[in-house]
């Protein structure tokens, strides 16, 4: 799935910190507000999360975008991260933690780079703890795309387990000044007792430069008739070369209902 932005914490103390090139550290925490509208009732979903990567060689910032930099460098990594969430007169305000580990390893041969992937959360809302696995594999198709399968589990101790599947594929096109990222991916969750569920995404992303970005994304969810469409605008912006702030809005809405939702996010990171 799209990564979401993050956001720094002691962004005051970041700004002073001396940029570097190359980095093998990157830290960041996310803060987001979603609004649920249910017609006649409404509710807000407050979201906190801090993360962290190593990557397993210094990674290049020359070869393009600063954003894009891990991506262009075949770059191979292990991240970490926590989330909270707080469900504010949703579900009798119910909150619930989330931890995760994941990591991608680029075997970078000459004839085609191979990717693997792997990741693991639990998240632990109040009503049930649910763990979900995957592992992926693909392969650089060229310098700057990638196609990448996913499979996984999802097992909730209240409610059974479901498996999925993701294809996703990303191609970057660099321009004079910047450059121009597509990403896609389609994924299906198979459900016991119940209909698939079908998510497609695609998202574009103008870089003005290398330290400016803009972008934009659609997805649509359907399951058993139910359709829900989400659009989204985001951008990043590097101040230095280690420091970058960010921010998205997102909207969707499920067709033939009054459910709607809208979420701001803003955030940083810092590579070192």
């Amino acid at each position: 799935m799209f990564k979401k932005t993050a956001l720094v914490a002691g962004i005051a103390l970041a700004v002073s910190a001396t940029a570097q090139a190359d980095y093998r550290w990157e830290a960041g925490a996310a803060a987001s507000r979603t609004n649920i509208d249910l017609g006649n009732e409404d509710g807000d979903v407050d979201t906190f999360a801090i993360g962290g990567s190593f990557y397993l060689d210094a990674v290049d910032t020359e070869k393009g975008p600063l954003s894009e930099a891990a991506f262009l460098d075949h770059a191979s990594n292990i991240s970490v991260g926590y989330a909270y969430t707080d469900l504010d007169d949703i579900v009798e305000d119910l909150d619930g933690d989330e931890y995760g580990i994941s990591g991608r390893y680029v075997l970078d041969l000459d004839s085609l780079p191979l990717i693997f992937e792997g990741s693991y959360t639990r998240s632990t809302p109040d009503i049930s703890d649910i763990d979900t696995f995957s592992v992926g594999f693909g392969a650089y198709l060229t310098d700057t795309t990638t196609l990448v399968a996913t499979i996984g589990n999802i097992d909730a101790d209240e409610g059974g387990d479901a498996d999925f599947y993701e294809l996703s594929l990303k191609h970057l096109w660099p321009l004079s000044n910047g450059a121009v990222v597509l990403e896609g991916n389609y994924g299906s969750v198979d459900v016991d007792n119940a209909d698939d569920v079908d998510v497609y995404n695609a998202a574009a992303t103008w870089y003005v430069n290398n330290d400016l970005g803009f972008g934009g994304r659609f997805g649509r969810f359907d399951n058993f008739g139910v359709e829900a469409d989400e659009f989204a605008v985001f951008s990043e912006w590097f101040i230095t070369e280690g420091i970058a702030v960010s921010a998205e809005y997102s909207y969707s809405e499920i067709d033939d209902t009054d459910i709607e939702i809208e979420t701001f996010g803003i955030g940083a990171r810092m590579r070192f």
